[in-house]
Parts: structure tokens; sequence; C-alpha cells
């Protein structure tokens, strides 16, 4: 099954076809290589992405979520 990205925005950060809609395919492609419209788009989608999966953001998020995570096994085996 297809799943849009709810972080998408078709024609903002790129465009999503259904799996075997070659036809949409390739209009997207031609649009986006015969005009200044793909630059600005992946411009844009490279914004988006720093912003979602920068090291400097994602690594202290993991490192909170693995400290819940001791404290809880350790919490869980002090209880018993």
């Amino acid at each position: 099954m297809w799943v849009r990205s709810r972080s998408h925005r078709a024609g903002v950060d790129g465009y999503l076809v259904e799996p075997g809609d070659v036809k949409t395919a390739a209009k997207y492609a031609i649009e986006l290589l015969s005009r200044q419209t793909g630059r600005e788009m992946g411009q844009l989608a490279r914004v988006s992405a720093k912003k979602k999966f920068c090291a400097n953001d994602v690594i202290p998020m993991y490192e909170n979520y693995y400290e819940q995570v001791l404290a809880s096994a350790y919490s869980a085996k002090a209880a018993r």
C-alpha cells in the first residue's frame, strides 16, 4: 500500500506518485528538469531534512530516550 508522508508537501519539497505510475512520474520529472522549480524544491527539501535529521538535534533525543529506558529498567528491577 502506498502511504503519503505527513510532512510531505507536494510541489513544495517533492512529488509522490503511485508505484508504477510512470506517466505521472515522467511528467513531474520533466517539470523539475525544465524549470527553476526543481532547484528551489531541492533547496527546500534539504532545509527540511536538516531540521528533521540534524545530528545535533537527533542525538540528544536518542540519548534522552535511552536514559528513560534504562531508568525504567532499573526501577522495574528494584521493584522486584
